[in-house]
């Protein structure tokens, strides 16, 4: 953009009708609502077996590691405040191809987490309700729950908000329980968790690959809060704040977590498929029965969020010519993305039918380490082009240096890949250029109504 055009947008005109009320921290808050997600029931259990007592310290690398990507994002975004999110500013700093690599990159990080939190919901439940641990009766069930999930979005996206809503408020009371009971019958004995991993009498070495690539999926999610950035007091020093208190406060959590499950369980916990409703079955088998319904709960409910936001992405996609469009198509009475949220549910529920958690969360969170590197490129590309849509930006200190912090961290995530998991991500890198070779046209095509 001209710096003439810039010059005549003012920060008045970007952000007409908002007010700037969100501080340090209100947005603090945002941030650790979404970050505490399905995961954290169920990461504990593969942190212990990849890296044993060395779990905290993974917690809080991961945290860091994802909190200089994320201060990236947040000038980026100030730059390029679009509905297109990560792919609107990477398509502004880099082009329409990046742009929409980095959608389709971001899409499938999302249903690839789908698909493994709707197997380890099947597999928590299935501890409870051993029909669902394996066989027709779990892929129907999983199923099931997808199509609902596609159902309530397709009648309208207030109805789906409303129904994420109470699912979401439930998430942290398990939460709230496992800490503030298991606390009090920790065996210090049991802290020092042996690595489960490893064969051997004693020992062996840690897999600080598998734990890191585990551990980022944990902090994901910040990048889709960062549209408040309008309404932020402060933004320059309130943004880079909120997001490292979030990130922080968010990893003590998961170390008390992790501390408390390590406390009760031992060595058990590094094989165990519902860990901290094993961990608090030491205390109390009630309160185990209530776990595993809170866990339940708190990883269907982020089902259902995801259910909302990823197939608007596919929406988004096809609305700008990239993908077939059928996904565009939009329901005539409750104008829901209809097709796109069947297409989604489908994708999702096949992955969760045929995958396992741990093979898909890694898979999902080696897709999002690809966005964050883009993301991360774009951000300095757009302070060095001097790129701003919409009013002065925010300007982060010492950016290339935190930029520099967080893609070095992700390009080594990235090298702890399996050779399979490399040649998927390439194979599907390839396919969406395909696609894009394709499917470009030079404007956005209508949505269609049904």
């Amino acid at each position: 953009m001209p710096a003439a055009t810039r010059a005549a947008i003012t920060p008045e005109a970007r952000d007409a009708g908002l007010v700037r009320g969100i501080g340090p921290g209100a947005l603090t808050a945002v941030f650790v609502g979404i970050l505490i997600g399905s995961g954290i029931f169920t990461v504990p259990a593969v942190m212990a077996a990849a890296v044993g007592a060395w779990a905290p310290l993974a917690y809080l690398g991961c945290a860091f590691a994802v909190g200089a990507v994320m201060i990236c994002f947040a000038e980026a975004t100030s730059r390029v405040p679009t509905s297109g999110g990560v792919s609107g500013f990477v398509a502004a700093a880099f082009g329409p191809y990046w742009g929409f690599l980095t959608g389709m990159l971001n899409w499938a990080s999302a249903a690839v987490a789908a698909g493994g939190i709707g197997a380890a919901s099947a597999d928590v439940i299935g501890t409870v309700v051993p029909a669902l641990a394996a066989g027709p009766v779990r892929a129907i069930a999983i199923a099931g729950w997808f199509l609902t999930l596609a159902v309530i979005n397709t009648t309208g996206v207030g109805i789906a908000a409303r129904f994420v809503t109470i699912v979401t408020s439930l998430k942290v009371v398990p939460l709230a329980v496992f800490v503030g009971v298991g606390v009090w019958f920790i065996d210090p004995a049991l802290l020092t968790l042996p690595l489960a991993n490893v064969s051997g009498p004693g020992g062996g070495h840690a897999d600080i690959g598998r734990a890191a690539i585990v551990g980022i999926f944990l902090f994901m999610g910040i990048e889709t809060s960062l549209a408040v950035s309008g309404e932020v007091r402060d933004p320059a020093r309130t943004i880079p704040r909120a997001v490292m208190a979030a990130l922080f406060g968010y990893a003590a959590l998961c170390i008390a977590i992790q501390l408390v499950a390590q406390g009760l369980l031992g060595a058990a916990l590094g094989t165990s498929v519902a860990p901290l409703a094993d961990a608090i079955g030491q205390v109390s088998p009630a309160l185990r029965a209530g776990l595993v319904a809170g866990t339940a709960v708190s990883m269907l409910g982020w089902t259902a969020s995801d259910a909302i936001s990823a197939p608007r992405m596919l929406f988004a996609l096809s609305r700008d010519g990239f993908l077939p469009a059928l996904l565009g198509r939009i329901h005539r009475r409750t104008h829901a993305p209809w097709i796109a949220c069947l297409a989604h549910a489908a994708i999702a529920a096949g992955l969760a039918i045929s995958g396992s958690f741990i093979v898909l969360v890694v898979l999902s969170t080696l897709l999002a380490v690809m966005v964050y590197l883009i993301g991360s490129a774009a951000a300095l590309k757009l302070r060095a082009d001097d790129i701003a849509h919409a009013g002065p930006p925010v300007r982060i200190p010492a950016l290339p240096l935190i930029a520099s912090i967080g893609v070095s961290a992700m390009i080594w995530v990235a090298c702890q890949s399996t050779r399979q998991e490399a040649i998927a991500i390439v194979v599907f890198i390839a396919a969406t250029s395909l696609i894009y070779s394709f499917r470009r046209r030079p404007g956005p095509a209508p949505a269609a109504v049904d």
